[in-house]
């Protein structure tokens, strides 16, 4: 007789952690790229300097200031990861600097101004935008 709703309780129970692992993978994942590229551009940017072809002293600070924001953004992701329903306004502002990132390392790949490794950047935030978008509607 407890058999059938033990095992409603079970399978939700199961749905809830698969549903909450995925945030916390997705969205610990983003968190740790946006935190792993900001280290890279605090520490080395030179790096993705040479990505770009930029050799100019001051390009340095330029990359140091785009790694407040990249790192401010690891940030959210984590808090995400951490309460994605406290903070799922941050999810479409995520989606949303993750599309702009994108399309905007696109735009210069498609032009001829960026190499393919300078757009790979852009290629993963697009695919991470989709992600959101796509855990977004699930979660509505």
């Amino acid at each position: 007789m407890c058999a059938p709703f033990v095992a409603e309780v079970g399978a939700a129970r199961q749905e809830i952690f698969l549903r909450m692992s995925y945030e916390k993978i997705l969205f610990g994942a983003a968190g740790a790229w946006n935190l792993i590229g900001a280290g890279v551009l605090l520490f080395a940017p030179e790096i993705q300097l040479a990505r770009l072809d930029i050799d100019h002293p001051q390009a340095r600070w330029l990359a140091r200031m785009l790694a407040s924001s990249a790192a401010t953004w690891g940030v959210a992701y984590l808090l995400i990861a951490w309460d994605a329903r406290r903070f799922r306004i941050l999810i479409w502002l995520g989606a949303i600097s993750k599309t702009l990132f994108g399309a905007i390392t696109g735009a210069g790949f498609l032009a001829g101004a960026l190499s393919l490794a300078a757009f790979a950047p852009g290629i993963a935030d697009l695919a991470m935008a989709a992600l959101f978008a796509g855990y977004l509607r699930r979660t509505r």
